[in-house]
């Protein structure tokens, strides 16, 4: 099951497989930890920020999703 790796944020995936799951937290992100900012960001690319005082890293989708899942896997 996937689960919000911020923290203090309790939210978890309501899914029938953890594939299902990830539109949903995809969308979670968004809506709960998304920040918009005034910002020259490639097509294609994100940024990410790990902790408040954190630099922001500008990463592929792709590299976002994996960096992601190798937090969830250190749980």
């Amino acid at each position: 099951m996937l689960r919000c790796s911020h923290p203090q944020c309790s939210w978890r995936a309501i899914a029938p497989s953890e594939e299902a799951a990830w539109p949903e937290y995809a969308q979670h992100l968004v809506e709960t930890h998304s920040t918009t900012v005034d910002a020259d960001i490639p097509e294609g690319m994100v940024q990410l920020k790990f902790d408040d005082d954190g630099d922001w890293i500008t990463v592929s989708v792709e590299e976002a999703g994996e960096i992601q899942r190798e937090g969830h896997d250190e749980d």
